[in-house]
């Protein structure tokens, strides 16, 4: 009986840890495509617009909150002219971060999915 206990909570944590690095990778997404789009705005190059995204990606790994990242765009975006509202920022972040489900895959299991151990 403690055998299968074991093998069912292993099963839940391997559940756990997919769906935590689903999301983890779903906010890398939104943060590239944020990247892109100040890019874009900023008409930074491609090579330019690649290392942006680093920068921001390295920031969001190391902690940086979201709207602490919101704000770097924004000041980054002013300093190159174009004003852009801090909402409309957080939307295009948001919106990015769910299409990220599309390119990632959902993070949770679906309902009557089986777990193989």
């Amino acid at each position: 009986m403690s055998k299968l206990f074991e093998e069912r909570e292993r099963a839940a944590e391997m559940l756990f840890v997919r769906a935590e690095e689903a999301r983890f990778m779903m906010h890398c997404q939104g943060v590239r495509s944020l990247a892109a789009y100040a890019a874009r705005k900023l008409r930074i190059d491609e090579q330019g617009a690649t290392a942006y995204a680093h920068e921001l990606l390295s920031a969001a790994v190391q902690g940086t909150k979201d709207e602490d990242l919101i704000e770097r765009v924004r000041a980054d975006l002013a300093a190159g002219g174009v004003i852009v509202e801090p909402g409309s920022l957080r939307r295009e972040l948001n919106r990015s971060t769910a299409q990220g489900v599309y390119v990632v895959g959902p993070a949770e299991p679906r309902e009557g999915a089986q777990v193989r151990i």
